[in-house]
């Protein structure tokens, strides 16, 4: 029953994404190589405290989940800026400071997606800012 909520969940994101007018946003992409594309009304807006502890959370699982994947071997530090755009759910866009690695860097921008509705997240992008 988790598994159906959760395939539900993740498709009616896809559909809100397919959705969009299609119009780019007039910002620099947030990762190499794609373009932003925002729904009508879902501009990407300031977080008013990226020291929320809420958000520092889902830094912290960004990078986490980002080392998984690739097997870095980054260390989170802080959010210190983020952005919200409400969809079927919330996407996160969070800009992460982090040590160690095999990258190099030490700035990041990570795209999360979240449904508290459904209790899940989806890591969309992690790359070097």
């Amino acid at each position: 029953m988790a598994a159906a909520r959760g395939f539900v969940a993740l498709a009616l994101h896809a559909v809100a994404v397919a959705a969009v007018s299609f119009s780019v946003a007039g910002e620099a992409a947030p990762w190499p190589g794609r373009r932003l594309l925002q729904a009508p009304g879902g501009a990407w807006t300031p977080v008013p405290d990226a020291g929320d502890p809420h958000i520092q959370e889902l830094g912290n699982w960004a990078v986490s989940k980002h080392d998984r994947v690739t097997g870095d071997h980054l260390l989170f530090q802080q959010v210190s800026r983020a952005e919200s755009q409400d969809v079927i759910g919330v996407d996160y866009r969070l800009h992460i400071k982090a040590a160690g690695g095999d990258t190099g860097g030490t700035s990041f921008v990570a795209v999360v997606w979240e449904s508290a509705d459904f209790g899940m997240r989806k890591l969309i992008s992690f790359d070097a800012e």
